[in-house]
């Protein structure tokens, strides 16, 4: 096990291998001949899905059924048909065993989640973030809390997963160097002995064109970091794409409308703000149409009178996660009772919710 592999056994149960290192290996293969670059994102495909599932070459070759786990080590290191003599193999049978059991894996995680709504949201999210995908470029996308922006990008990131897409959730107070270590860890690095340095240079080596990086949230770098924090953070988000090319998606509340185009500070944002084409503002509350496409899924009929005016007041003083788990609470109940879904049931689990939040303290 050589230094590098030593760093990253501390943060991944899978490959002991950096991303950017098998980026490297690949590299090599492609100029060896063995790869077409294309190829090579299909090999990166499957080391990023042994990474997601915590899988040692052992365990992946045990799964695809078709290579021993020495293969593996040799394919993610790049040493796979490079022979004495100068002589290298084509890696096209582990490529065509890739794609094929890539297809297999994808149609089952297709199936394993189907409570993701086709709502307007969803489709607009979708949308911006395929073009930022597809045309290598940044994308910012707003809107308010609560109105299945999260929901979406964690659903587009996983249907083009396994290293294509990376989703990370900006948290509160952070710094340039708790961001660079957050992204680190995404590529299986970032151990605490390592310079912040060499985790950037991790970072810029394990993207490409052909990524996604999904920045969630972003608007807390502007709202809750330090201004140096915030300059320092946003600066090494513009270094990424400029470095990399590969597509960026930042999503945040219509704060960070306000803190790139309006603050004092917009004149540095800007250098980020202009590389991008796409810009979203979602709606505060979703259309009649997301509506009634939440009641089909849920078998209900679609809401009307009382019933809608009820559901439009809870959507806007609460959001449409809120009137989501209210009615996944109704369903629970009505299910628990050998009932029908009604919208009888969820007034009745609202108004529930609604009692509790005006509770008053009995004084004595």
């Amino acid at each position: 096990m050589n230094e590098n592999e030593k760093h990253a056994v501390a943060n991944t149960r899978g490959i002991l291998m950096p991303a950017h290192q098998v980026r490297v290996a690949i590299g090599q293969a492609v100029a060896r001949g063995q790869l077409t670059e294309e190829e090579g994102e299909e090999v990166f495909w499957l080391y990023s899905y042994a990474q997601e599932y915590h899988l040692k070459e052992g365990d992946l070759a045990a799964k695809m059924g078709v290579y021993d786990k020495n293969t593996l080590y040799q394919v993610f290191r790049g040493s796979y048909g490079v022979y004495k003599d100068g002589k290298a193999a084509s890696w096209a049978g582990i490529v065509k065993a890739i794609k094929a059991f890539k297809g297999v894996e994808l149609e089952e995680m297709k199936k394993k989640n189907i409570g993701i709504i086709d709502t307007e949201v969803k489709q607009t999210v979708f949308r911006a973030c395929q073009a930022a995908l597809n045309d290598g470029m940044p994308a910012f996308i707003y809107g308010a809390s609560q109105i299945g922006k999260t929901t979406a990008l964690m659903e587009f990131q996983r249907l083009n997963n396994h290293g294509r897409t990376v989703y990370l959730r900006m948290g509160s107070g952070w710094t340039r160097p708790r961001l660079v270590r957050e992204l680190a860890l995404k590529f299986g690095n970032g151990v605490k002995a390592t310079k912040c340095w060499a985790l950037e240079d991790a970072i810029f080596g394990s993207l490409t064109r052909y990524n996604l990086l999904i920045i969630d949230e972003f608007h807390l770098a502007l709202e809750t970091s330090s201004e140096a924090s915030a300059k320092a953070i946003m600066e090494f988000i513009r270094e990424i794409y400029d470095r990399t090319g590969c597509g960026l998606v930042l999503s945040g509340t219509k704060v960070g409308i306000e803190g790139i185009e309006a603050g004092k500070n917009k004149l540095l944002f800007d250098q980020l703000r202009r590389r991008g084409v796409v810009k979203v503002v979602l709606p505060d509350a979703p259309p009649l149409r997301d509506i009634n496409q939440i009641a089909r899924t849920f078998e209900l009929p679609l809401p009307t009178g009382d019933d809608l005016k009820r559901i439009k007041a809870l959507i806007a003083s609460r959001g449409l996660g809120v009137f989501l788990k209210y009615l996944q609470k109704a369903y629970a109940v009505t299910k628990k009772q050998k009932e029908e879904l009604s919208w009888a049931a969820f007034a009745k689990v609202a108004n529930g919710y609604l009692a509790l939040a005006n509770m008053k303290t009995e004084t004595y």
